[in-house]
């Protein structure tokens, strides 16, 4: 008997010699993962960043210590270049991935583009609604182009950064209809919403995750939305009023620095997908009424660069018609 555990012995370190190098090749993040936004605490990416951060930990799906930072300033380049630039190859660094990584350099001819990036996720599509100040007269939409086409350039949308989905909605909106708004930009969509409420803007094309408490405070009231809306029964689509005008996607995802290896790509996809079957964002994605949208590997980069490509064409057919 104890010769046969002597003869085990040397297959037991053999069979170990081989597992040992191939568990340690599994590659995990550090101590400290920082989630990186340009935008403000309470806008739509910074509460997707915090909810991804709070699945992780509870679910026990990374298990690093996650921080939120919100790196405001410069139109987002701030941000974009500590991802981008400053934390190049480093895997404990992630991004939040919204239109703004593709409008905001095209806009400001940045040599930091959304191709600086290493994709990892595409996960949701924010709906957009659009809210106007609830003391205004406009009960119906047709009563606010009604309003617009009374006092051409008088009723004010209010928004992020010129360029993003918002407020090519609502230049296309004012041209279907044949009225003019004008465009007030705020450093985030969350001042935009701020700006609404304080009566300085009439309306916002936003998502419910940064307006619907304020509707159900009775400040703000939606007049219709790009795709039916689980807060809002009843409450009319674009398209079914009749709207024909196109409406970019507000996608929600991430990405990482350039330079990571794919390994770490790969723990991070598997890390969202993890996290697309808890609980907690199950019911993130139905209080905020969301789109899901799964979008990884080679159909991303299809997907980043067919995007860039289209916002190049409509950037240009603005700066065209201004």
């Amino acid at each position: 008997m104890h010769l046969l555990k002597l003869r085990l012995c040397p297959l037991l370190a053999l069979v170990l010699c081989f597992a040992l190098p191939a568990y340690a090749a599994e590659w995990t993040p550090g101590d400290r993962l920082a989630l990186v936004t340009h935008a403000g605490p309470g806008s739509g990416v910074d509460m997707y960043l915090r909810q991804v951060a709070a699945a992780w930990e509870k679910n026990k799906i990374v298990s690093s210590r996650i921080t939120v930072e919100n790196m405001s300033g410069a139109g987002g380049d701030r941000a974009r270049r500590h991802v981008a630039v400053q934390s190049k190859g480093n895997p404990n660094v992630l991004f939040g991935f919204s239109p703004q990584l593709i409008v905001a350099p095209l806009n400001a001819k940045s040599d930091v583009t959304v191709k600086s990036f290493t994709p990892i996720a595409i996960t949701v599509v924010e709906p957009m609604v659009l809210y106007v100040h609830a003391g205004l007269p406009w009960k119906t939409l047709n009563d606010m182009i009604a309003g617009a086409r009374q006092k051409p350039r008088a009723v004010l949308q209010g928004g992020g950064g010129f360029g993003a989905p918002p407020s090519i909605a609502g230049r296309d909106l004012a041209r279907e209809k044949g009225v003019e708004f004008s465009y007030t930009p705020f450093r985030s969509s969350a001042e935009a919403v701020v700006a609404l409420l304080g009566g300085h803007v009439h309306f916002v094309l936003e998502q419910p995750s940064e307006a619907d408490q304020h509707v159900k405070t009775g400040r703000l009231r939606p007049l219709a939305s790009l795709y039916p809306a689980e807060q809002y029964p009843g409450l009319p689509t674009f398209a079914s009023l009749g709207y024909k005008f196109r409406v970019l996607k507000q996608f929600r995802g991430l990405v990482a620095p350039p330079g990571i290896s794919q390994d770490a790509v790969n723990f991070y996809v598997a890390a969202m997908e993890r996290t697309r079957q808890t609980p907690e964002w199950k019911n993130y994605v139905r209080q905020n009424g969301l789109v899901e949208e799964w979008i990884v590997g080679p159909n991303l980069a299809a997907f980043i660069d067919s995007e860039e490509k289209l916002y190049a064409k409509v950037l240009a057919e603005v700066a065209s018609k201004q």
